[in-house]
């Protein structure tokens, strides 16, 4: 077991590339894992429970495991995440005031299943079988926080006895107001007794569930607050770190993948990263990936610091992140690979598991990553707004009420198309366009010639096992190889204009023009 400080009262991806998952033989020191000298490049964020492929939330199981099984189950749930080249697993420990393992300081439990309530009553700690099997191989163990998580359910007394400073302008909860002292203490003295009794590696705190710390519009007055907090979490790691003869522990953030929405919820990553109270910064969407994140506007702020950035990568995995400077990736909801549980009452296919982590061993080499086919996703993320509060919804919408209906999306690839060993085609779905209209397109202001152009029709559009649901479609098909002619795109950001071409009793409504996507090939 790892040594214990202290003690507690008695817690799509069919376009990558697939990798056999190895189990490590063999007998492994244990030790814990130095921040400063560990190298990252696939952390691995998981619920406390969807790391293990929920194998012990599944009814058909939990009559027939008893918890030699269960903790069978966690510890080669470890060793596939370690086979599959994870360089650090932060699991979540802490979320609505709910702890994961008993607590003095959160007295009420964080229910991840009937697997947890078994390992607990023949002895065993889930969250010190978590870290000694990591430290096994050399992986880092995190502590992740919710920090105002709202799925709903179960909430701590601390959220329910304080109705006064529980957020009041979301949706959603309940949840509570930064703003307040009490809130910041109550969490930073669990922080506190958490360091104390286990030997993790660090902490996460994961700020996109769900995004607002404080009330709708009174981030950016209220920040000086929460960069106040990341001081005293630093503290409290610094502490505990001389405390056990380490050079330090590390403190990881999650936050919205842009500097604008930083700024509106009041998370000051710039500061935080000047003063190096954070080791790595984890820019994300609240669900999705999105090629277009602006890597390197968080890149740029921990240049000349020892400040990591892995932006994250949701079910939806292809990436141009390390052409923008990324260090490496941070997995998100991984668990989403393993099938969909939508109108299911089982867990999700466990049989899905290994293969979908062999995906991630390959997204370390950036290298070996330029070897292969790529797959450009430019989808729109929100229809009515992301959690945030951004829009991000880029579909060009055409108004045929307007005398020249046109629009522009930007995507960006990085991709030199004018290397003769590549080929690549641009494709995107005109839903609502009529049989007799036609549309000019043009990249980066050059109209592309209709030679290099299919059209086709589907009448029955797109279900939802074929994608977000769309009405009947023309998709539209463009050759990106124009002979001696310079590449119509560049490696960077890049511009599609698409305007309709009037018809003949085509007068009103929209046609919309989504999924755009690219798709690179590597000549063999």
């Amino acid at each position: 077991m790892s040594k214990r400080y202290g003690t507690l009262c008695s817690w799509g991806t069919a376009n990558m590339l697939v990798a056999v998952a190895l189990l490590v033989g063999g007998v492994l020191v244990v030790s814990p894992v130095e921040a400063d000298n560990h190298e990252r490049h696939i952390l691995f964020n998981s619920d406390s429970g969807n790391a293990f492929a929920e194998f012990w939330s599944s009814a058909a199981h939990l009559g027939t495991m008893d918890a030699e099984a269960m903790k069978s189950i966690m510890e080669t749930s470890v060793d596939e995440l370690a086979a599959a080249g994870v360089d650090a697993l932060a699991t979540v420990v802490w979320a609505r005031f709910l702890a994961m393992v008993p607590s003095k300081v959160m007295p009420d439990p964080f229910y991840w299943g009937q697997g947890y309530v078994t390992l607990s009553e023949a002895g065993y700690d889930p969250v010190d079988l978590m870290i000694d099997r990591c430290h096994q191989h050399d992986m880092e163990f995190i502590a992740c926080f919710r920090m105002n998580d709202r799925h709903g359910g179960a909430v701590g007394r601390f959220i329910s006895d304080h109705p006064e400073w529980q957020l009041k302008g979301v949706r959603g909860g309940p949840a509570v107001n930064y703003a307040y002292e009490p809130v910041r203490q109550e969490i930073l003295a669990y922080i506190k007794e958490l360091l104390s009794s286990y030997d993790v590696d660090g902490i996460e705190l994961d700020y996109m569930r769900w995004c607002h710390m404080f009330e709708p519009g009174e981030g950016r007055q209220n920040a000086h607050l929460l960069t106040d907090f990341t001081r005293k979490t630093r503290q409290l790691l610094d502490a505990a770190a001389q405390r056990r003869g380490r050079e330090r522990l590390v403190l990881g953030v999650r936050v919205p993948q842009t500097l604008q929405e930083c700024d509106y919820l009041g998370f000051d990553v710039a500061t935080w990263i000047k003063e190096g109270l954070v080791d790595y910064v984890v820019p994300s969407d609240f669900f999705y990936t999105d090629f277009n994140a602006r890597t390197e506007d968080f890149v740029k702020l921990a240049e000349g610091t020892n400040c990591k950035i892995y932006p994250a990568i949701h079910p939806i995995i292809c990436e141009n992140f390390y052409a923008y400077g990324a260090d490496g990736v941070e997995a998100y909801n991984y668990q989403y690979h393993w099938g969909r549980r939508i109108g299911r009452t089982t867990s999700w296919p466990t049989y899905m598991w290994p293969a979908a982590l062999g995906y991630l061993g390959k997204l370390a080499d950036p290298q070996d990553i330029a070897k292969h086919d790529r797959h450009y996703r430019f989808y729109r993320l929100w229809e009515n707004g992301a959690p945030t509060g951004e829009a991000k919804d880029d579909r060009i919408v055409l108004d045929r009420t307007e005398s020249a209906p046109q629009g522009s999306q930007r995507f960006r690839l990085a991709e030199d198309l004018s290397n003769p060993n590549l080929r690549a085609t641009l494709q995107f779905k005109a839903v609502g366009l009529g049989e007799d209209e036609a549309l000019e397109i043009q990249l980066n202001g050059t109209v592309v010639p209709d030679n290099y152009i299919l059209r086709q029709f589907y009448s029955e559009g797109q279900n939802e096992w074929q994608g977000r649901p769309l009405d009947a479609f023309y998709e539209y098909t463009i050759d990106l190889d124009w002979g001696m002619l310079a590449p119509p795109i560049i490696n960077g950001d890049n511009e599609l204009t698409v305007r309709l071409l009037p018809a003949q009793g085509q007068s009103e409504g929209t046609a919309t023009i989504d999924e755009l996507e690219v798709y690179v090939y590597v000549k063999t």
